[in-house]
């Protein structure tokens, strides 16, 4: 969302549409998650609820919803790193679920076609054809997956940096379908701590240290 958008004070028909949003999300639990944990976001990054007489976001909440402020920041937060997954997604679909399901000869082939064979000459400099490679990007998480995440997977998730949240959860996602298993709070949990582990420097042998040398 741009700055330009979240600055601009929203009215009071705005506010009362993301309010009933919020309220109509609750009331239909699962089903309504979505709508509900967007609309929280939405209302707390445009400061929506301040078009309805609230000075306060929790106060909103509290009275608008009868929601307390650790729910209430759940469901905004929940919102937040969806649509952070969802944009992510959708910029690089159509997805590739297998690494089988890719056909890297058939796309090699049309490159070659499309190069002519061999080399091209760019201004005297001749290069290889053979070094340029297309590679898709390719995502184990999909977007049907994404829609059956629940809060708590998501909140787990929001600790992972912004702008990495796609790839860890690709992570995790890579990591449950190798134990054939549904993707978990537990699971989006040790991806995250997994992300954020500094990588241990090993001290090289004498001999890979010579062998560097020469």
């Amino acid at each position: 969302m741009s700055n330009e958008i979240i600055n601009q004070k929203p009215t009071v028909e705005r506010a009362k549409e993301l309010e009933q949003q919020v309220k109509e999300g609750l009331l239909q639990l699962q089903a309504g998650q979505d709508k509900a944990m967007q609309a929280c976001h939405k209302m707390r990054d445009t400061k929506a609820y301040k078009a309805l007489g609230f000075s306060s976001y929790y106060a909103w909440g509290e009275s608008a919803l009868n929601l307390q402020k650790s729910r209430l920041n759940e469901l905004a937060l929940a919102g937040e790193v969806q649509k952070e997954l969802l944009t992510g997604i959708a910029v690089n679909e159509p997805v590739i679920d297998t690494a089988e399901s890719f056909d890297n000869t058939k796309l090699s082939d049309s490159i070659s076609v499309a190069m002519d064979d061999e080399e091209i000459d760019f201004e005297g400099e001749q290069v290889n054809t053979e070094s340029i490679v297309a590679s898709p990007v390719k995502y184990a998480f999909t977007s049907a997956e994404l829609a059956e995440m629940n809060t708590p997977q998501l909140v787990a998730l929001a600790k992972a940096p912004k702008g990495e949240r796609l790839a860890v959860l690709d992570t995790a996602a890579i990591e449950a379908k190798a134990e054939d298993t549904p993707i978990t709070t537990h699971i989006i949990k040790a991806a995250v701590k997994a992300s954020a582990e500094p990588i241990e420097y090993i001290e090289p042998s004498a001999e890979e240290k010579a062998a560097t040398i020469k």
